[in-house]
Order: structure tokens, then sequence, then C-alpha cells
């Protein structure tokens, strides 16, 4: 079985705000392993982290596949593209988060082969819905 990447959506903590749901993606390897690969923390501390069991207390409410990989890009691969992908945690970047993280990781990821821009649109398309659906403040 090739690879497969998905997109995962978690409910907002400490309170279920669009602003506040987590997004990670997930990689299934042939091997039977897993990675979770995603921006934690909060500005202005933001770091890329990568996880072999799920790194949060809950299961993610949204998963959304995105993509069976080319046998060309390897674990490798997927895992260095993602860790290269930039965390903002300047004074200007004070609305970036893990949401803006995974769309930007998406991209790296086309550029490597491991998916296209059509499967990427469709992706973020599907976790925009996903983080929409979270309660709204007041």
């Amino acid at each position: 079985m090739p690879t497969q990447i998905s997109l995962l959506v978690y409910k907002g903590v400490p309170v279920d705000f669009s602003k506040y749901r987590h997004t990670a993606l997930h990689a299934l390897y042939p091997d039977g392993q897993h990675d979770w690969l995603h921006a934690v923390g909060a500005h202005p501390f933001f770091k890329f982290q990568k996880d072999s069991e799920n790194p949060m207390s809950e299961p993610p409410i949204a998963w959304i596949p995105v993509c069976t990989v080319p046998d060309s890009v390897t674990k490798a691969k997927i895992i260095f593209a993602c860790a290269c992908t930039p965390v903002h945690n300047s004074n200007s970047d004070r609305d970036w988060n893990c949401q803006n993280w995974v769309g930007e990781a998406l991209t790296e990821l086309v550029k490597i082969g491991c998916l296209t821009k059509e499967e990427r649109r469709a992706a973020i398309g599907k976790m925009v819905e996903t983080i929409l659906e979270a309660e709204l403040e007041d």
C-alpha cells in the first residue's frame, strides 16, 4: 500500500472557536508506521513537530484524505518538506497559526510531487469548511 497523506482537524481548545481548531498532516506509510506533522505552540513560540502517535488527547473531528503519494516520494522527503515549512513567529504574524502551516506544508509537498495543486486545493477547502463549523465567538 502506498503512503497516504491526510489532513486532520481537532476541536478547539480551550473553547471550540475557529481560530483554536488545531490542524495537522498525517502520513500513513507502507510499513504501517504513522507520523503526525504539525506546527505546535502559540505566538511567538510556534515550532514544527513530528509525532509517531496522536499528540492530542482526543481523536480528530475530521480526517480528510489528501492524496496517495507516488512511490518516488519517500518518507524522508515528506518529513523534510514539512520540517522545512517555516513557522511564523514575528510580531507581524500574530494571526498566523497551525492552520496556515498546513496550507504552506501542502504547498511544499506539491513542490516535491507528493500531491497535485488540485488535491491541495480540495483538502484546504474541506479543512476550511470544518474549521468554520466551530462555535461562533460572541
